[in-house]
C-alpha cells in the first residue's frame, strides 16, 4: 500500500463522451496514479435527491441503472490509467464517495456536497464561469465562499476569485500533451482557403456567429472549405463545403488541425478554451473572439488575431486578411506555435501538486 495521500475527484454526471473540463481532470489523475496515489473519480448518478419529486426519483432510479449497463466512463475516448478507479454513485452525499484523503470537486453543484465532507483537505477544481442552468450569478459566487480550497486554470478566473471574492486561489494552468498533437505540415504548405473550428451546441459556444463569418468568406472565396469537428451528429443544414468530423480518433484530429491554415474560436465566454492551443501546436493561424479564456493565449496581432464577441462581420474581416496577407498569416501562426509550447503537462502538473500540498 503507499502512504501517499488518495484523492477522489468529484464530478456532477457520467463521462461517456468527450468533454474539455473531463480531459483536463483525467491528465491530473494519470499522472497522481503513475506517482503511486490511489485516485478516484466519481460521477454523480443524481443531485439534491431529496428535493426531487417523486417521479423524477423513479426515473432517474431507471437512468441510473442504464446508465451502469451502457456506460458512464471515460475509457471510450481517453486512454485513462487503468490504476485510476471509476464510480458511478447514486448520490454525492459523502457515506456514498469512496474514501480519501483528499476531495476535489469540479463544480457549483459538487461543491455543494464536497463543502459539507468531514475533512478539510477539500478543494474547488475551478475551469470555468459556470454559471449556466439552474446556478445563477449569485449562486455561483456564493459557492467561491465555500470552506474549499480554490485552484483555477486561467488568470481572469483566479482574478474574479482573489479580487472580487477576497478568496486565495492557486492558479495551475492547463497543459498540453506535445506528442498527441503535433505539426505535420510545414506552414507555408498549409491550404490557405481551409479553415477549421469546433462545433458544439451549447448557445456560449456560438456557432451560429462562426457560420455567418464563413457564409461572408465564401462569398469572396468560393474555393474556402471548412474543416469542423465535435461530437453531436453532423448539423442537417450544413453546406456541403463543410467537412465534419464526429469524435475524430487521434490520426483524424491531427489531420483536421493540420490541413487548415486557420483556425477559428467564436465562444463567448471559455474557462480556457483547449483548442485554440491545439490548433496553435499543429500550425493554425488563430483567429477568435476576445473572450477571456481565449484571451490567456491569444494575443492580438501576436499569436492571433482577435474580434469582439458574437461579431461575425469582424470574424470574417479577420479570417480574410489571414487569407489575404500571407506574411501576417505565417507570423502569427509561428508566434503562436512557439508560445503554446510553454504549456506543458510536465508544469501544469508540477502545480497542481503543489496547490494540493503533495
Amino acid at each position: 500500500m503507499s502512504n501517499k495521500p488518495s484523492i477522489t475527484f468529484i464530478f456532477p454526471g457520467h463521462a461517456k463522451n468527450p468533454c474539455g473540463g473531463n480531459k483536463v481532470v483525467n491528465e491530473h489523475a494519470n499522472r497522481l496514479a503513475a506517482d503511486g496515489h490511489e485516485v478516484h473519480i466519481v460521477y454523480a448518478g443524481s443531485l439534491f435527491w431529496a428535493k426531487k419529486s417523486l417521479y423524477f426519483k423513479l426515473t432517474n432510479c431507471y437512468r441510473y441503472i442504464e446508465r451502469l449497463i451502457k456506460g458512464y466512463s471515460c475509457r471510450g475516448w481517453f486512454n485513462l490509467d487503468k490504476r485510476v478507479k471509476e464510480h458511478l454513485t447514486l448520490s454525492l452525499n459523502y457515506r456514498h464517495v469512496p474514501k480519501s484523503d483528499i476531495y476535489i470537486c469540479t463544480s457549483p453543484y459538487t461543491s455543494m456536497y464536497v463543502k459539507d465532507y468531514p475533512t478539510n483537505n477539500k478543494y474547488y477544481f475551478i475551469q470555468d464561469y459556470e454559471n449556466w442552468g439552474n446556478v445563477t450569478d449569485e449562486i455561483l459566487r456564493s459557492t467561491y465562499h465555500f470552506p474549499l480550497k480554490k485552484i483555477t486554470i486561467s488568470t481572469w478566473l483566479q482574478r474574479i476569485i482573489k479580487e472580487e471574492e477576497h478568496e486565495p486561489c492557486a492558479l495551475v494552468p492547463n497543459g498540453f500533451d506535445m506528442t498527441y498533437f503535433q505539426q505535420t505540415i510545414p506552414l507555408d504548405k498549409k491550404d490557405k482557403f481551409r479553415v477549421t473550428m469546433l462545433y458544439h451546441t451549447m448557445e456560449r459556444k456560438d456557432c451560429p456567429c462562426g457560420f455567418d463569418a464563413l457564409k461572408i468568406v465564401k462569398e469572396r472565396y468560393p474555393q474556402l472549405r471548412v474543416n469542423i469537428f465535435g461530437t453531436p451528429e453532423r448539423p442537417a443544414d450544413l453546406p456541403e463545403w463543410y467537412d465534419y468530423f464526429q469524435r475524430p480518433d487521434r490520426e483524424t484530429h491531427n489531420r483536421i488541425y493540420n490541413e487548415a491554415a486557420i483556425f477559428i474560436g467564436t465562444s463567448k465566454v471559455e474557462g480556457w478554451g483547449l483548442p485554440i492551443g491545439e490548433a496553435m501546436i499543429c500550425g493554425a493561424a488563430v483567429t477568435c473572439t476576445n473572450n477571456p479564456g481565449y484571451l490567456e493565449m491569444a494575443k492580438d496581432g501576436e499569436t492571433a488575431l482577435v474580434s469582439p464577441v458574437h461579431d461575425s462581420t469582424a470574424l470574417a474581416a479577420n479570417i480574410i486578411r489571414l487569407i489575404e496577407d500571407d506574411n501576417l498569416r505565417l507570423r502569427i501562426a509561428k508566434t503562436g506555435h512557439e508560445f503554446i509550447q510553454q504549456f506543458t503537462w510536465e508544469e501544469s502538473y508540477k502545480r497542481m501538486k503543489s496547490a494540493l500540498n503533495l
